[in-house]
């Protein structure tokens, strides 16, 4: 009766509903439900070998519950019987399962991959299940297992019917595609909507009108049920728009499934979802040829070989073909800033060494898209172990100031420079046009380098790219109004953009992320246990080294850099993942400590310290000050230098510091070497914040919060100790008030030039943060961080949006504010705290944190990480945290620089029973005291030795062997790059790190 109405807003709205009925009609399942049994759910994970010697029982009821959160269950599926060929498993479980047939993994099963395709002639499936649902990126899916454990309510047979299947995915596409275009031009948010005013189509992109006009009559064509003419006119409408794809910008996709190892699950079930993604994307390759796939994480290779083996020979098959690609260089996707220097330079290790033993060839790429943060170190780190190519998405997450680039050349502050790609915005991409379009748009170098990389699968835990994913990938690669696509490597990517590597921006220094502020903090238990585990293994390298003997285990290093993965040390995981993980850390440190000690005693030796580190360290008797060489064995009875210092209520006195308190036990005068520190106010102060962050509980620190504050000025307890002769000190304790209560000890060895700070704290206060607060008269443009194998200088003054972005920053145990020259400030160094910042001169430190926990079962969505009311608080309870104040000069000696004192001051020499030495590391002759030596590692013959300018400076290193020694210059792996000799002069540049081989002279 009536014309098709010209007012295509009011054609848009129908076409949901249309493409929600098409794939109501997609399957037909056969109700008849598979015979299924089950074992019991156990907490602890077994490999599947084991699966076949387990007890089954029928399941004759559902709804089946079974097990507790994260339990693992094994069923099995009876097929005898039922023809399998074309035909598809429904597992209706609320769990996560995997399906193998003889202990092969065929595909993964979870709310991204519902209907997964049986091999024909199946007649036995075994399903591995876990107590998780974690599809976290899939839409309109919710999060978490009911009390009664995960619910199974059968497992069917489904037939797909393939006409309903295709038509659902070009309609899709097409709507998807014109939708798109209708937001972006008319900035309508849902032209789709049926309810309330629909704005007209007037100035939308004349593609997306044609489209809609188009798919009106195929409209009409579903509701009358006519599918064969629904697709006929849409397969017309889809022919006509393809070959015509925007050149202008290629998306090149790659397969991905980046895997969370832990976070909102313990770790075997990150081991079993690695299992669980690697089966979907081989069952993928199997159907489309055109698929590639990338991963990144060795670790998760090493799960396999003792969980699912099988698996293994499919991977390297499909390697060797060159459509599955090992994209990652670490063996895990470290965090970048809390772990040190040498810990982070053995994830590269780690990572390299096992792709090479097991595919014949390391990385070309590092692929760590979701890390909060980029240290200035890691292209030298790249470089050093044969990797160009970095990728990461996170740095679009920044809150203040956009990222200005898409492909750059990332300039580290030495120099070296490797090849970046910033995908905008998720590493979970579906493939969709909007995807595509907002790939292309957002490739801020589109002018210069004309392909943006897409990641397409669900990641985190949601077991990677599914079908409906690649088959948009055919439908989308040369549509009309939309960029090119295809499949591609990620090496191969690179590759062609090192062609325009001269066209490229620059990005200096590291790539700070303004977001998730607060994991620098977040579970100080767990970062204090990382920092002594840290120290543990360099002591015990450091005995191996001083012996002769080669390297130590690895096993110890792999578990300490699995703890840098960066759901891991953040403290953004559950809380059994810490449950688990702080006592292996603790371990760790305390195994290997007791190892360097068990490997240096001798019955009958004297009585002595030992010295771990390459640089001389203080150890304080009652009467006075023993200085042990580097890397030495020092006897117990070495007469030690006398000191005189006093301390009493109100202050303490040394020879080269003083300093003065008030009632509250804040310090309120500081002199070094008869410099006073410029103060403003008293420091050592003492705040307290109501910690609300906006979002993310353990991820975020928001501006707002230090903006809340309270200083705790109360008066305090005061008493003196020691023994005014070789150290002394004042204890103040005092209340916070309903935070708790903290004992305040300053302490000052001898002729120490730095003031200890021992805070002994019982903090109650859940959702709050604590501060330690330094106001100052130093307000230099930037003030500087510990980093890595160097230092991060950072704005701290008022003056724009990315300054007062700056407001929390991550520090390697230290920072200093000071004057322009750095001739003189205050300098903050800590034993194992990572959260500072600056502002105006005021220096604080994030002392701890009582954020939420990561919540692990939840009926949410990713929007609303922190939903469950009931969520434990992270370090509620004691801490001790230590520190030191002092003041800063970068022309200060090495022994006193901050970053030589974040390691002396706090890597305790172990009291062993051995022969006196010291006789293996070179000497150091004038070159810059900013050049620190930061580790010594055993190679058998000898030891490399590491060093790290920290401050920008340059200058030239001379070395001289030991007796019975000669030097060489080398890689960061430990080859040597010239002949050993008995002297070395090698020229310093800023931030530079330098290798050292150390040979043994046979004897």
């Amino acid at each position: 009766m009536l014309p098709r109405t010209p007012f295509l807003q009011l054609v848009a709205p129908r076409f949901p509903l249309a493409l929600k009925r098409l794939r109501e009609q997609t399957w037909r399942i056969d109700p008849t439900p598979l015979p299924v049994a089950a074992t019991a759910a156990t907490r602890a994970h077994r490999p599947i070998r084991d699966a076949s010697k387990l007890k089954y029982r029928a399941v004759k009821k559902t709804p089946y519950h079974w097990g507790e959160l994260f339990d693992q269950c094994f069923f099995r599926i009876d097929l005898r019987g039922r023809p399998t060929a074309g035909k598809f498993l429904l597992w209706r479980d609320r769990g996560e399962a995997t399906v193998y047939r003889d202990q092969t993994p065929l595909f993964g099963v979870d709310p991204g991959h519902v209907f997964q395709p049986l091999p024909p002639r199946a007649t036995t499936l075994t399903v591995e299940s876990i107590c998780c649902r974690s599809g976290i990126w899939v839409t309109g899916e919710t999060q978490g297992i009911a009390p009664e454990g995960s619910r199974f309510d059968g497992a069917y047979l489904a037939q797909r019917d393939d006409g309903a299947y295709h038509l659902s995915l070009d309609l899709e596409v097409l709507l998807d595609h014109a939708f798109a275009l209708i937001r972006r031009d008319t900035h309508a948010p849902s032209p789709e909507h049926p309810g309330g005013y629909r704005a007209g189509f007037d100035t939308a992109h004349p593609q997306a009108k044609r489209i809609l006009a188009e798919l009106d009559p195929v409209a009409d064509r579903l509701d009358a049920g006519d599918l064969t003419g629904a697709r006929r006119l849409c397969g017309k409408l889809m022919k006509s728009l393809a070959g015509q794809g925007d050149p202008t910008v290629t998306n090149v996709m790659t397969g991905h499934a980046h895997l969370d190892l832990v976070w909102l699950w313990p770790e075997n079930c990150g081991e079993f979802k690695a299992t669980h993604s690697f089966a979907n994307a081989l069952s993928l390759m199997d159907r489309y040829p055109e698929f590639v796939f990338g991963y990144s994480q060795p670790m998760s290779y090493e799960a396999l070989d003792r969980r699912t083996p099988k698996i293994i020979p499919a991977i390297k098959s499909r390697v060797k073909e060159g459509r599955w690609e090992h994209a990652g260089a670490t063996y895990v996707e470290s965090d970048t800033q809390l772990p040190c220097g040498e810990n982070l330079l053995r994830a590269f290790e780690l990572g390299q060494a096992d792709l090479v033993d097991r595919f014949g060839q390391p990385s070309n790429v590092l692929w760590i898209p979701d890390v909060f943060g980029y240290s200035a170190c890691v292209p030298q780190l790249m470089a050093g172990f044969g990797t160009d190519y970095f990728y990461t998405t996170k740095q679009h997450w920044s809150r203040s100031t956009p990222f200005p680039y898409s492909s750059f050349r990332w300039r580290g502050r030495d120099g070296t420079e490797v090849l970046s790609h910033v995908s905008f915005y998720y590493y979970n991409q579906e493939g969709t046009p909007t995807d595509h379009r907002r790939a292309a748009d957002f490739h801020r170098q589109a002018g210069v380098h004309d392909e943006a990389l897409v990641p397409i699968g669900y990641g985190d835990g949601g077991g990677g790219p599914n079908a409906e994913m690649i088959e948009r990938a055919r439908r989308t690669a040369d549509l009309a109004g939309l960029p090119r696509s295809r499949w591609g490597r990620i090496d191969e990517f690179f590759d062609r953009m090192a062609d325009r590597r001269d066209d490229l921006p620059v990005h200096t220094g590291e790539i700070y992320m303004e977001g998730h502020r607060g994991v620098q903090t977040t579970h100080g238990n767990l970062k204090a246990a990382f920092r002594a585990a840290e120290r543990g293994l360099q002591t015990h390298e450091a005995a191996h080294a001083l012996l002769g003997r080669g390297p130590i285990d690895r096993g110890p290093w792999k578990r300490l850099v699995y703890a840098q993965f960066h759901d891991h040390i953040p403290g953004s995981s559950i809380q059994r993942v810490y449950d688990e993980g702080v006592p292996e850390l603790e371990s760790i440190a305390s195994d290997a400590t007791a190892a360097a000690a068990s490997a240096l005693s001798r019955k009958n030796a004297a009585a002595s310290w030992f010295n771990p580190l390459p640089l001389p360290v203080r150890v304080t008797t009652k009467r006075g000050v023993v200085e042990l060489p580097p890397l030495s064995v020092t006897p117990r009875d070495t007469k030690p230098t006398p000191a005189e210092i006093a301390a009493d209520e109100k202050s303490i006195r040394g020879p080269r510091l003083q300093a003065r308190f008030n009632k509250s036990g804040e310090v309120t005068r500081l002199i070094v070497d008869g410099h006073a520190v410029a103060l403003r106010e008293p420091i050592a102060q003492l705040w307290t914040y109501h910690d609300v962050p906006m979002l993310h509980e353990a991820w975020d620190l928001d501006r707002h919060v230090l903006s809340n504050g309270r200083r705790v000025a109360t008066p305090a307890d005061a008493q003196a100790f020691g023994d005014n002769t070789s150290i002394a000190g004042v204890a103040f304790r005092r209340s916070l008030g309903d935070a708790g209560e903290v004992t305040v000890r300053y302490t000052l060895e001898a002729d120490a030039p730095v003031l200890r700070i021992d805070l002994e704290l019982d903090w109650q206060a859940a959702g709050r943060l604590l501060k330690l607060v330094c106001p100052t008269d130093y307000r230099g443009a930037h003030a500087r961080y510990g980093a890595p194998f160097g230092s991060a200088p950072r704005p701290q003054l008022p003056g724009g949006l990315a300054a007062d972005a700056a407001f929390e920053v991550p520090g390697s145990r230290w920072a200093a504010v000071a004057d322009d020259t750095e001739a003189d400030g205050l300098m903050l160094v800590t034993r194992d705290k990572y959260g500072f910042g600056s502002h105006d001169g005021t220096l604080h430190l994030s002392v701890v944190r009582s954020a939420k926990v990561t919540p692990a079962n939840r009926g949410a969505t990713v929007d609303t990480l922190d939903a469950a009311p009931d969520a434990d608080f992270s370090d509620l309870g004691r801490h001790r945290v230590r520190l030191a104040l002092g003041r800063y000069t970068a022309d200060a000696p090495r022994k006193e620089q901050p970053a030589a004192l974040a390691d002396t001051l706090f890597t305790e020499p172990i009291k062993v029973d051995a022969k006196p030495t010291d006789a293996l590391l070179p000497t150091m002759g004038d070159t810059p005291a900013s050049l620190v030596p930061a580790w010594v590692k055993p190679t058998g013959d000898g030891c490399l030795l590491r060093f790290h300018e920290t401050l920008g400076r340059r200058g030239r290193l001379r070395l001289d062997a030991a007796p019975g020694t000669s030097i060489a210059p080398a890689t960061l792996p430990g080859e040597p790059t010239a002949d050993a000799k008995p002297r070395l002069i090698l020229d310093v540049t800023p931030y530079q790190l330098l290798t050292v081989r150390v040979y043994r002279k046979k004897s």
